[in-house]
């Protein structure tokens, strides 16, 4: 197990979250950041691959916990950009699967995003130390590469931090995080190291968010879970989640989540939504004018696989699966793009075969 999620949706003037989870401090010492606009190679449907292993802490026992994350751009809108984040853990067959409940969203300044940082106040900042940050500059490797980077190293509420950036085009390339002890000792750990990006190939061409989303509106969906075992009587448990847009722009919005029933939370407290995006809360208007389906999207870093497996009068219905234990549906009403339904099936226990299934449907 592995946690990699915000405790909860911070408020609006908030810090801008790193591959993590965990805030990003470095407005503390560059306020300039927040105005600036991104780098060049910053680009809507832009996908960043982090490696992340965690020892104790939320993890227990001195165990570790390791990971895939991946950050989505989906939108950028004025000096801001909005982010999608997904944690990926392997499941009992080995696969790599989404893990139900972490990752989040955001909507960070365009010049700190969660995995860039402009080279202009980079570029500027003086090597040194002081009482409030170290910075060191040199060469490093991640990923098989050599770059120029630099280096802050920084404390802030509870937390050291190491975050390194490539001092050329801004790419973060490595953060450590230490959440400490009274007396200076780290109870959890967390290192996270770039592995890639790689620019998406959405079938549709951007478009517009949904004309039906306002701040304030809330959607009830309601379902159940069931444990299906092997020679058992399944028992369901009810589920209820709720969506408020706590904010909606030209493309993109930012949704809270609250969920109610026996199945506990089963998805991100936050989550964005933009034009640039695959099995969001919305399609924006130019998705709902595909004509066919087909595969959509194959990763090749977690190797889950996205299919629209039905585009009619009755929605349109994406499939997002591993081809091992983990399998999802969502359905979209065709003339909103409102997310009308949401299947996940994922195996829990490869001894006894148990099966975990949760089922939504947007309430009316």
């Amino acid at each position: 197990m592995i946690c990699l999620t915000p405790a909860g949706l911070p408020p609006a003037d908030a810090l801008p979250i790193l591959p993590s989870g965990k805030e990003n401090p470095l407005p503390l010492l560059y306020p300039e950041l927040e105005s600036l606009p991104a780098p060049p190679w910053v680009v809507e449907g832009l996908r960043a691959t982090y490696y992340a292993t965690v020892e104790g802490g939320a993890v227990g026992g001195g165990q570790a916990g390791e990971a895939l994350i991946q950050i989505d751009l989906v939108a950028l809108e004025g000096k801001t950009a909005v982010t999608s984040t997904s944690v990926y853990v392997r499941g009992p067959l080995g696969s790599l699967r989404p893990l139900t409940g972490a990752g989040h969203g955001s909507i960070v300044p365009a010049g700190l995003g969660d995995f860039w940082a402009s080279p202009e106040v980079l570029e500027a900042a003086a090597e040194g130390a002081d009482d409030r940050v170290t910075i060191i500059r040199g060469p490093v490797e991640v990923a098989g590469t050599n770059y120029q980077g630099i280096r802050f190293e920084v404390s802030h509420g509870g937390v050291r931090y190491s975050i390194t950036y490539d001092e050329e085009t801004g790419l973060l390339l490595h953060h450590r995080y230490d959440i400490l002890a009274a007396d200076g000792s780290a109870v959890e750990t967390g290192i996270i190291d770039f592995r890639n990006t790689r620019q998406l190939e959405i079938p549709w061409a951007g478009g517009s968010s949904p004309g039906w989303l306002s701040p304030g509106l809330t959607m009830t969906y309601q379902g159940q879970t069931v444990y299906e075992i092997p020679g058992t009587v399944p028992s369901p448990f009810p589920v209820t989640l709720t969506a408020e847009v706590v904010s909606a722009g030209a493309k993109s919005s930012l949704i809270r989540w609250s969920a109610g029933g026996d199945g506990g939370r089963l998805i991100p407290v936050r989550s964005a939504a933009g034009v640039y995006q695959l099995m969001g809360f919305w399609l924006p208007s130019a998705a709902l004018a595909i004509d066919d389906g087909g595969d959509v999207d194959s990763d090749p870093d977690t190797g889950m696989m996205i299919t629209v497996i039905q585009n009619d009068q009755n929605g349109v219905v994406f499939e997002e699966t591993n081809g091992q234990d983990y399998r999802r549906l969502l359905t979209y009403d065709k003339a909103t793009g409102k997310l009308l339904t949401s299947y996940e099936e994922q195996l829990t226990e490869a001894m006894t075969g148990t099966v975990q299934k949760t089922w939504l449907e947007l309430a009316v």
